[in-house]
């Protein structure tokens, strides 16, 4: 009897430790996903923030951000002068900024404390990209405003602001896409994230 009592205890102890196994995995996995959640949230409040510095830029000054560079051959051109929302450009009149506090890296964009630099770019209408290559603003095409976030090293939380932005619609498509490449033995990804639509300086 006393054998059976053991054999029993034993049983239950293995069954009570699968079911804290299978707890714990679960639970783990909630964390996981719930912390990806709060990140996406996170990111696009901050793109947004962008965003909004832009417009109250445009509504205040009635001019737009200039563009590093209209020169076609240049992969630059497509990227525009996102200083500006954080230093008084010259020629400017009623510029009320800064609109945002982020530290300027560069003409065309800020650090950002997390994820590395935020841009504001323009990129085409009429076809499924991803990357700045082939989604560059060329004659003749409709182009729209995008927030430009560097410094990611995989795509999990692009496909969870996906979701929320998307419904998943994938990589290449909607307003939220994502690129991702190889880099040093590494793997770095940019976010896009669509503002609004913007005029096309090739048709002007």
């Amino acid at each position: 009897m006393i054998i059976k009592k053991g054999a029993m205890f034993g049983l239950d102890a293995r069954i009570a430790l699968a079911i804290f196994g299978a707890l714990s995995v679960i639970s783990g996995a909630a964390l996981y996903s719930a912390i990806q959640e709060s990140k996406a949230i996170a990111l696009l409040a901050d793109t947004r923030e962008v965003a909004k510095a832009w417009e109250q830029f445009y509504l205040d000054t009635g001019a737009e951000l200039n563009q590093v560079s209209t020169d076609s051959s240049n992969g630059s051109f497509h990227l525009l002068q996102t200083k500006d929302l954080v230093v008084k450009p010259s020629g400017v009149s009623n510029w009320n900024g800064p609109y945002l506090s982020n530290e300027v890296a560069s003409t065309y964009y800020l650090n950002h404390p997390i994820y590395g630099s935020i841009r504001m770019a323009v990129f085409r209408d009429d076809i499924a990209w991803t990357d700045w290559a082939n989604g560059k603003c060329v004659t003749s095409v409709s182009c729209s405003l995008w927030t430009y976030t560097s410094g990611f090293t995989s795509d999990s939380l692009a496909k969870s602001i996906d979701q929320r932005v998307d419904n998943g619609d994938g990589i290449v498509a909607g307003n939220f896409r994502w690129y991702c490449y190889p880099s040093g033995g590494n793997t770095f990804c940019d976010y896009f994230l669509k503002v609004a639509p913007y005029r096309n300086i090739h048709d002007t």
